[in-house]
């Protein structure tokens, strides 16, 4: 197994990438590592007049890695410009257009793994309620999606401003990340998981609507009264849960 840091940001031995080679450092053999810088890189389009050799190169090494790990500093409460340029030259690679436009993996990279790693300067209360990192996590799941790679987990450095190093707490999260990068057990396809989860919550709010309407007889008292009660019950249960996932998502602390 080869585990793959890929730092998108401005400074490779600034925090974030110090983060992401601490997890690439604990991560113990036979795996191996790498750490790619996308500074190092020319990122500009290609086209048949125009080719780019290092995409080439960037390609193959992601091609080689089992599990890539980004590193992307949250700047300006969104991805850093190396890692959206990265994304953006790159999407033909890992993606297939429909006829009606949309973007489907192509299998290049498909059923691959990744890590997100990243920092901002918002203390971590602030982080917390505001979700300053939240639109960078975001854009890495969304171009991550779209590849067909499957995600770990991610790290998140909340009130680095003034830091030099990240805090003894997160340095040892990174090297628990790294450790269970190590044996990581590959997963094809999480559809089934998924299903099941739907199926978990479903079936939880159907009893707890139930439960919701026994405490008010009144509205049980006919088909159409309990059938509208439990409509609206539902929903409301639905959109609560949808509201704490979305709050939930990302890891902010």
């Amino acid at each position: 197994m080869q585990i793959l840091g890929i730092y998108g940001g401005q400074d490779a031995s600034g925090l974030t990438a110090t983060v992401v080679k601490e997890i690439l450092g604990a991560v113990q053999a036979p795996a191996t590592t790498a750490f790619l810088d996308l500074n190092d890189f020319d990122l500009h389009p290609e086209s048949p007049q125009r080719p780019n050799p290092d995409l080439d190169q960037l390609a193959a090494k992601l091609q080689a890695a089992d599990i890539w790990v980004f590193g992307a500093p949250t700047y300006y409460t969104t991805i850093p410009g190396q890692l959206k340029q990265f994304f953006d030259v790159m999407r033909h690679r890992w993606t297939r257009m429909t006829k009606n436009g949309d973007s489907l993996p192509n299998g290049t990279f498909q059923d691959k793994h990744y890590v997100s790693v990243t920092s901002c300067f918002a203390p971590t209360w602030d982080n917390l309620f505001t979700g300053q990192t939240d639109l960078t996590l975001r854009a890495i799941d969304g171009a991550m999606t779209l590849a067909g790679v499957h995600k770990i987990t991610e790290l998140v450095c909340p009130n680095t401003w003034r830091q030099r190093i990240p805090t003894v707490k997160k340095l040892a999260r990174a090297r628990v990340i790294g450790r269970q990068l190590s044996h990581y057990q590959r997963k094809d396809d999480e559809t089934l998981k998924r299903y099941g989860l739907l199926f978990c919550m479903i079936a939880v709010m159907a009893l707890a609507t139930m439960g919701i309407q026994q405490l008010w007889p009144a509205l049980t008292n006919g088909f159409w009264l309990r059938y509208v009660s439990f409509v609206v019950i539902f929903f409301v249960l639905l959109a609560i849960i949808l509201h704490v996932m979305t709050f939930m998502r990302h890891k902010r602390a």
